[in-house]
């Protein structure tokens, strides 16, 4: 039997493990990325509830990006995780549709406050744990890997990825990271029929916090199975319908599946990316009039309704993972930010007609990233567009100016837009930062 678990742990602790230079600058994209997510998360009602709750129970001095309260650190990690999932804003491994960086980011930052680490190390953290969690989830779902598309993958892997991070962090041996990783997988959880609500993004914020807890217990001599991953009824023969060991540990250090990494222009379910692309190109030309819209077809990968096929959401929540939703939106007002997907977004006339002049249809020719959009209007004029790859997939990424103009509309309305700089450009140069927790205290608003 292949040691999945144990290779993963020398792959974690290796003392050697220098980042090549294009890693560690995705893992600063990944960085910025992910701190506007969880500002731009900070005011989402489920962060209300989540930290109102919590709150009086948790003792500690941990920052919650974004909002005056302090946590523990266990409860900070799922809180900030918590909030960076809110808006579906949050990058996305395209191999596994993993949300990799949120557990571990939360996980390590909750970590780096208490223990005075290095920006560098945070940073080499970030990117192995990352590496993990991607790795651990190929395995499960990756071809020839048959994979069982019910379980949240963000929340059955993330917890891994955070473990790993963390335990690198804390500079734990092979033996007590690979107890790290099987207490992080022991709590493994999620599954899809919970996606259009609020607890969609508390998933991620329980692996977290779960990473972050098994880091610290095994830090502290807890024990588990040293199997725990490939073992019979283990974490991969539960977590997939056949999984496929290799996948997690082949290459590992050579290839970097951080590369394979992608960043939502978006703030919705990724499938719907391509409709989106589409609809604003047509929204976009000249003449184009919304209130002349008689019929929207759109043909998409099956998976893309499987997950996202809700043609009259009630409301925001459930609008992130409505393609009807986002077509309507994108249409009537050529753009396809925040506000395309409040409250009062789905509330709209205009929208709302439009979304009931969509029609769907699943094509198996149409890849992930694909779409075909046909828009006909009542005077005969017909617009179609095939998006063959969208926009922040591997073809065609975000730079690194588009992450940070994401990075400042979700940054700037909590903490102002000087304090908002001041944090995307500590993000961007991490590695010359002497304590990485400064990153949590440039995230807390005034007063």
């Amino acid at each position: 039997m292949l040691e999945t678990t144990k290779l993963l742990a020398e792959f974690t602790t290796r003392p050697d493990a220098a980042l090549p230079d294009g890693v560690r600058h995705e893992g600063r994209r990944a960085l910025v990325n992910w701190l506007g997510c969880a500002l731009g998360g900070a005011r989402h009602p489920a962060m209300g509830i989540a930290v109102g709750a919590t709150a009086p129970h948790s003792g500690g001095d941990a920052t919650v990006l974004g909002r005056g309260e302090r946590l523990g650190a266990l409860d900070a990690a799922m809180a900030n995780c918590l909030a960076s999932s809110a808006n579906a804003f949050d990058d996305t491994h395209l191999a596994t549709v993993i949300h990799p960086t949120g557990p571990v980011a939360a996980a390590l930052l909750a970590l780096a406050e208490g223990r005075n680490v290095s920006g560098a190390a945070f940073l080499d953290a970030l990117a192995v744990g990352i590496e993990v969690e991607c790795r651990v989830g190929m395995m499960l779902v990756a071809p020839p890997a048959e994979a069982e598309l019910g379980w949240y993958l963000t929340g059955t892997a993330g917890g891994i990825g955070a473990a790993a991070g963390c335990a690198r962090l804390l500079g734990l041996d092979v033996e007590r990271t690979m107890a790290a990783l099987g207490v992080a997988a022991a709590q493994a959880s999620g599954f899809r029929q919970t996606h259009a609500s609020m607890i969609v993004a508390l998933v991620p914020g329980l692996a977290a916090r779960a990473g972050l807890w098994a880091a610290l217990l095994a830090e502290g001599g807890y024990s588990s199975t040293p199997a725990a991953l490939e073992g019979t009824a283990g974490f991969a023969e539960l977590f997939s319908r056949r999984a496929h060991l290799p996948a997690a540990t082949e290459g590992l250090g050579a290839t970097w599946e951080i590369l394979a990494n992608a960043y939502k222009p978006y703030p919705c379910g990724i499938v719907i990316h391509p409709v989106i692309d589409g609809c604003l190109e047509i929204a976009g030309e000249a003449g184009f009039e919304p209130d002349a819209v008689s019929r929207i077809r759109l043909a998409v990968n099956p998976l893309c309704l499987r997950l996202c096929d809700r043609p009259t959401p009630p409301g925001a929540q459930e609008a992130m993972v409505s393609v009807h939703h986002w077509a309507a939106a994108s249409l009537a007002r050529g753009k396809a930010g925040l506000e395309e997907g409040s409250e009062a977004a789905v509330a709209a006339a205009d929208i709302q007609r439009l979304r009931a002049l969509v029609e769907t249809a699943p094509d198996e020719t149409i890849g992930r990233e694909g779409a075909l959009v046909t828009v006909e209007t009542r005077d005969g004029q017909h617009h179609e567009r095939h998006i063959t790859h969208a926009l922040g997939s591997l073809e065609r990424p975000m730079s690194d100016a588009q992450l940070d103009e994401k990075f400042t509309i979700q940054a700037a309305p909590v903490l102002g837009q000087a304090a908002a700089e001041a944090l995307r450009l500590a993000g961007w140069g991490v590695d010359d930062l002497a304590d990485a927790g400064a990153l949590a205290r440039l995230a807390r608003p005034a007063g």
